[in-house]
């Protein structure tokens, strides 16, 4: 069994699973766990209890991400004052309560779910995730079709999202299994699903001049790996939390420089 599971030809029952259960740890601690899953993700299959330390992390992360990603900005914002290659954002007439709806309750738990919701790896969060992956990948494809077959991929992107919710909701008390192979390869699962994560804040730009010019989400990507981190260490509330904190100190910024 042993041998089969290295292989990775069968799943981690419940026990293995509830073996690898996140730790609490002192704030210094927890900032240099979060910087080496960036460099290295490893697996968790369950969060720590939440409580008091559980938010004091959460916070200390959040401001770990803001750091960073302020970082980021600068470093690539100098660069660009010579170089010219970050492209300009789209502005959008949209209004304040739209802005609130869309920042910190839609993009927090709907790009959670697709991108960080399965970070668990039991079999039902991977099957939704084929679900929600499979919706994104026709709603982009009906960015670039004709109108009236742009409407149609909409709809099939929708009636995908509906079936993996209801598989999910049949399923999801059943297959709690962890494949050894996603416990093996999770890296790359945090890594590529980050990727895409930072890939579609391309849609807020205008279109790129210049293949440098994909450095304008790395902000984005780095809190990515941050939210990955969240999601596994402290919970998928902690992760939508987290996000929508992010979105909201930035609206703060944008209404206040107003």
């Amino acid at each position: 069994m042993l041998e089969d599971r290295a292989a990775g030809l069968t799943p981690m029952d419940a026990a293995d699973a509830r073996a690898l259960v996140a730790e609490p740890m002192s704030l210094r601690a927890r900032v240099g766990d979060a910087l080496r899953f960036m460099v290295r993700p490893g697996f968790v299959a369950r969060p720590a209890a939440w409580g008091s330390g559980a938010a004091m992390a959460l916070a200390a992360i959040i401001a770990l991400d803001l750091a960073l990603d302020t970082l980021a900005v600068m470093l690539t914002a100098a660069w660009d004052t010579k170089a010219g290659f970050l492209p300009r954002p789209i502005e959008e007439d949209v209004s304040l309560s739209e802005d609130i709806f869309a920042s910190l309750l839609l993009a927090p738990v709907l790009e959670e779910l697709l991108f960080r919701g399965w970070l668990t790896g039991r079999i039902a969060a991977l099957r939704f995730a084929a679900y929600g992956f499979a919706s994104l990948a026709l709603f982009i494809i009906s960015l670039f079709l004709p109108p009236d077959l742009a409407s149609g991929a909409a709809i099939v992107a929708v009636a995908v999202v509906l079936a993996g919710c209801v598989r999910w909701s049949l399923t999801h008390r059943r297959d709690t299994a962890v494949p050894a192979w996603f416990a093996r390869h999770f890296r790359w699962f945090v890594w590529g699903s980050t990727l895409v994560f930072g890939l579609i804040h391309l849609g807020n730009y205008e279109p790129l001049a210049h293949s440098l010019g994909v450095l304008v989400v790395l902000p984005q990507t780095i809190g990515g790996l941050l939210l990955a981190y969240t999601r596994t260490r402290l919970g998928l509330g902690a992760a939508m939390a987290h996000h929508a904190a992010y979105n909201a100190l930035f609206l703060i910024g944008d209404y206040g420089a107003w």
